[in-house]
């Protein structure tokens, strides 16, 4: 177990364990886990982790907070006690191996089974011995404070044989603790066994409700007075919502009381509404009058903002709280609780004192009063009005027919009718309102500077929706008019093509078009208004508007403000369209449409195949094509990211042939491809094209030059990549219909020169051919997506922070990717198996060796040293993969064998008596040549492709082990992983891993493709616990990225090989 857990708590494991409340154990083989049942205050479940790193769960609290708890611990020792070990090895389950089957219905029963023997078990040791008694009281905290008390519940604990005999639990913290670890308490002088076995469910029941509140924090325990020693530890401090809980419990419990501060309320009752304040106003003489206040409550406790009455609580609101604190301090400061009111002061009851009173509580007035004073309702009118600069307003106090205004011609005479009740309170609100909104006052008028800009906006969103809470508002016409609401002037959009751009124009209602696109501007930078140039404010915070703004987000970086214009580049249709769905009121043209509707889907594009065409192209092929077509039309390039073997380049070639029967082949296209593949475009198109007039650009620089000089007459030219390179300047002056790149995945880099030389030609057009767009990173895309259409992504930079969902939505039109099990329904099976081998017991010396060198190395390793050292520790790496290949790659005169040599050489012997003809693929080409040593040893004959093999010997090799010459075809991974067509072979050997999951894939699609009539086996071959099984893990992790982008909408995000990677590749810091 962990040297992290406490003594303690090891010891209270072991006492768990010896009581036997460890019910059972089961091991799981493949996770490597043991599952137990632990007695606690209920049944609880333990994971117990069988490897070196130990992490195991408990369902208790105390695991929670912890990360260990005792039922971990005493899992553990249980099975010690048994004899067997937490740990559990690593095991491979044999083909032989018979897993024994258990029955449902003996699983399923023996579950209640335990259940029921643990529940026997409560019951054996349930004795009830124990009961609590329990009392809330109110506690002070403050020896002048009496306001600052709080709730603190109580208890004592006593034996059910001498009910009568009951003891204070005097510290609540510890009684609780005990309690959860079913331990003794003395308490007294006396040693307690306090745990849910000694008390009956009732009492349980309250203990468990009182240890959930405490664990969740519900209950709130002032520390910081506890510490002072000013509550004592005997009290469990309850807030409020505790508290209320407690009290609905207890509401019927007539012998449940509170006591406190001399008192004792005698129901557990919280009461809501106006409280039992008795209020009564008498007339005194002629025209004065007396009020009494008789408060009958004990304490107002401030956390709670509850009154303590002896007959319950009453719960105040805020207003009432702050209403009553202020009675209750006037009260205190009076001899007795009656205030007399002159004639002169009646006014001041009835505005400032009586509205209070009435919010606490219910009181009539006398009859009296209604003879002399004129009682009306407030009604607040303000009018506001423009003066030069200045904005005025006038306020008006009515009382039914009565005003009092700031401007003396709008008030009213009173005269002889009586007084009239003022409500000062009201008043004084709305002049403080309007001094904070800084309006002064000036020669009896309310005013400040007019608004502009932020404060006018303010004006009419705030200012005014504030007063009108408290008043009726009327604004003059030339305030109006400054005001445009949203839902009366909304945006409209309208979109017209113009050449490579689509413009986008706006028009809103009384605004001047030459101003719509501030408008815009504002929207986008979230404002909630625009101000007009002739001082008007447009509400920005309407649907409409939001709705605008939503599109132009989804467009923010492809906008381009061109004068009064903004413009979107064609390619960005889809993108235009979708944010153009936001839009309630927009007017698309049929071009726009027509476009749109084509970009997604062009297997719907009325086009007809070539006349010339000698072949017949399947459905999706035929797709391929229309997509061709589609771009070109538009001037756009795309990635045809085909599965290997579907044929992307007799779609090309069925394209190329289509724009010369069209005639608008008038310049020459241009193919670039790996030197290896030349032959082969040419071949193809001859073959299916013949009236292609095709070109290869090889031979010496003068021969080249007389080549390219001579490109007028030529439809498509064929070149290698390093060619391009090497004529990049004469190429540069060639006007192109097309350019197809073909592998355009060895194009990713875009710092290289052959990047640079592909960059420099001219053509409207770019395609590139790769099944495998994407290896390591999403940069990758960026690249060849800067060749195909420059600008097409942001920069790097902000390429990198581009979520691959949005990516995936944006390159959609642009990618079109087919997988073999989708469109050829026909196409044999691949059937793909991860083979392990041992290393021999010398290899295992060797590379454990060469693993502690490494490992030491990069255990010393700070991120800054990993960079520095990066590429030596990458080829320290390559090592260990040799020596799993085969430690003679490196090791002269070593003789200790090879594990996976051995597995190879009796696959391939199974496979030869089988009838099956084998591609072997390594990236090490000594391996290769080990092994065609070892298989002419055993009459065994191959065909070897090595990146030295001249590219018409490559094509002749091809050509003859497919008409069946030879059993194996070893190759180089790098030289003849691409572009080759293998289909005489039904059985692929991957000897070495690659770190691409995506090389292997190509050269896996040399057998399996067009063509192959044959269930396809793929064998990968692995070393049992080395680095291999790591890079497989890292393989798949890389694959992701390939399948979300191209596939799904929602793509993780990929890393390169971190310094983390690495670690876990050599197992660093892995314990199991």
């Amino acid at each position: 177990m962990k040297w992290s857990i406490p003594e303690k708590v090891i010891e209270e494991g072991r006492e768990c364990a010896k009581e036997g409340r460890v019910v059972s154990w089961s091991k799981n083989l493949e996770r490597r886990v043991w599952y137990a049942e632990v007695i606690g205050s209920d049944m609880l479940y333990v994971e117990l982790d069988g490897t070196a790193k130990e992490d195991d769960v408990c369902q208790c609290m105390y695991w929670e907070q912890h990360g260990y708890c005792k039922h971990t611990v005493a899992v553990e020792l249980a099975m010690r006690e048994q004899g067997v070990s937490r740990f559990i090895p690593r095991t491979e389950l044999k083909e032989t191996d018979v897993p024994k089957v258990i029955s449902p219905a003996v699983v399923f029963t023996k579950g209640f089974e335990r259940l029921q023997e643990a529940e026997l078990r409560k019951l054996i040791r349930q004795t009830d011995d124990l009961f609590l008694t329990y009392g809330i009281d109110i506690v002070p905290t403050s020896e002048y404070h009496d306001e600052q008390s709080v709730l603190g519940l109580h208890l004592r604990i006593g034996r059910r044989d001498t009910p009568n005999k009951t003891y204070v639990v005097k510290n609540m913290d510890e009684f609780l603790e005990a309690y959860k670890q079913d331990r003794e308490l003395r308490i007294s002088t006396i040693n307690w066994k306090v745990g849910a076995t000694a008390f009956n469910s009732e009492d349980n029941a309250l203990i468990r409700s009182m240890l959930a509140m405490k664990e969740q924090q519900t209950l709130v325990v002032n520390s910081r007075l506890q510490a002072k020693s000013v509550i004592d530890r005997r009290y469990l401090i309850l807030n409020r919502q505790v508290a209320s809980q407690l009290f609905d419990e207890f509401k019927h419990d007539k012998s449940f009381m509170i006591k406190g501060l001399g008192s004792q309320v005698k129901r557990a009752v919280i009461h809501q509404g106006k409280i039992p304040l008795t209020v009564t106003l008498s007339p005194v003489g002629l025209s004065d009058y007396e009020l009494t206040i008789i408060d009958p409550f004990i304490v107002f406790l401030e956390e709670y903002q509850w009154l303590v009455g002896t007959d319950g609580f009453y719960e105040l609101t805020e207003e009432q709280a702050s209403s009553y604190q202020v009675l209750n301090q006037m009260l205190k400061r009076l001899d007795k609780p009656t205030i007399y009111y002159t004639k002169d002061q009646v006014s001041s009851l009835f505005s400032y004192v009586l509205p209070q009173l009435a919010l606490l509580c219910d009181f009539e007035l006398p009859e009296s009063l209604d003879d002399e004073v004129l009682r009306y309702p407030l009604d607040i009118k303000l009018y506001f009005h423009k003066e030069e600069d200045s904005l005025v307003v006038r306020v008006d106090f009515c009382y039914g027919d009565y005003v009092f205004s700031n401007d003396p011609k709008y008030s009213t005479s009173i005269g002889e009718e009586g007084a009239v009740l003022r409500d000062k309170v009201q008043e004084e609100r709305l002049l403080t309102l309007l001094r904070h909104y800084g309006y002064g006052t000036y020669a009896q008028k309310y005013s400040k500077t007019f608004p502009n800009d932020l404060e006018r906006f303010y004006f009419f969103t705030r200012e005014i929706p504030t007063f009108e809470k408290y008043t009726t508002v009327h604004l003059s016409d030339d305030i109006k008019v400054l005001y445009l609401t949203a839902d009366e002037h909304q945006p409209k959009a309208r979109i017209i093509e113009n050449g490579s751009w689509f413009d986008i124009q706006f028009d809103i209602s009384s605004v001047d078009e030459t101003e719509v696109n501030d408008v815009l501007s504002s929207l986008m930078q979230n404002k909630e208004y625009h101000q007009l140039r002739n001082g008007q404010v447009l509400m920005l915070d309407d649907e409409a508007y939001k709705e605008t703004n939503q599109m132009l987000r989804l467009l923010r970086e492809d906008i381009r403000l061109d004068g009064n214009r903004l413009e979107v580049p064609t390619y960005r249709s889809l993108v235009l369209s979708e944010a153009m769905t936001q839009l309630s009121d927009v007017e698309t043209s049929d071009y726009f449409e027509t476009m749109v509707d084509e970009l997604t889907h062009p297997e719907k594009v009325e086009v007809s195949l070539p006349t010339k065409l000698n072949a017949t192209l399947r459905d999706y092929q035929l797709t391929g094509f229309k997509w061709f077509k589609t771009l070109s039309k538009y001037h756009f390039g795309g990635i045809l990211a085909d599965d290997m073997g579907l044929g992307k380049t007799i779609q090309t070639i069925a394209y190329l042939l289509s724009e010369k029967e069209d005639g608008e082949l008038t310049k020459p296209s241009v193919i670039v491809a790996p030197a290896s593949l030349l032959y082969n475009w040419k071949l193809e198109l001859e073959k299916f094209a013949p009236s292609l007039k095709s070109k290869l650009i090889i031979g010496g620089k003068e021969e080249r030059n007389a080549q390219i000089a001579s490109l007028d007459d030529v439809d498509v030219a064929i070149i290698s990549y390093s060619t391009l390179r090497q004529d990049s300047t004469e190429f540069r002056k060639i006007d192109c219909h097309s350019v197809i790149l073909d592998e355009a995945q060895m194009v990713k880099n875009s710092a290289t020169k052959t990047f640079q030389s592909i960059s420099g030609l001219k053509s409207d057009r770019v395609f590139a051919l790769s099944g495998t767009p994407i290896e390591n990173r999403l940069e990758e895309l960026w690249s060849l997506f800067k060749l195909l259409m420059p600008g097409f992504f942001p920069p790097k930079r902000r390429f990198k922070q581009l979520e691959t969902t949005e990516i995936a939505t944006m390159i959609k039109p642009f990618v079109l990717r087919r997988v073999k099990k989708e469109v050829l329904q026909d196409l044999p099976d691949k059937v793909e198996t991860d083979r392990y081998s041992q290393l021999t017991e010398e290899q295992k010396t060797v590379y454990v060796a060469y693993l502690k060198q490494i490992q030491e190395s990069m255990s010393q390793l700070n991120e800054k040293d990993f960079n520095k050292q990066r590429m030596s520790i990458l080829a320290g790496i390559t090592r260990l993969r040799q020596i799993c290949c085969h430690p003679g790659l490196f090791i002269d005169d070593y003789q200790g064998g090879s594990g996976k040599l051995d597995q190879a050489l009796d696959l391939i012997e199974q496979a030869k008596s089988n009838g099956r003809r084998v591609l072997l693929f390594s990236q090490f080409t000594g391996m290769l040549s080990i092994l065609e040593d070892e298989l002419a040893k055993r009459d065994v004959g191959t065909f070897y492709l090595r990146g030295s093999t001249p590219v018409k010997e490559r094509q002749e090799l091809v050509e003859r082990f497919n008409r069946g010459e030879k059993d194996v075809f070893l190759i180089s991974l790098k030289a003849g992983g691409t572009g080759l067509n293998l289909t005489g072979a039904d059985t692929v050997i991957l000897y070495d891993l690659w770190w691409n999951p995506a090389v292997e894939e190509q050269a896996t699609g040399r057998a399996h493709r067009i063509g192959q009539t044959k269930k396809v086996e793929v064998w990968r071959l692995l070393a049992e616990g080395t680095i291999e099984e790591r890079m497989n893990q890292l393989q798949l992790e890389k694959k992701a990225l390939f399948q979300k982008v191209l596939h799904s909408e929602d793509a993780p995000e990929l890393s390169s090989m971190t310094m983390d990677d690495i670690k876990h590749i050599l197992a660093i810091g892995d314990e199991d």
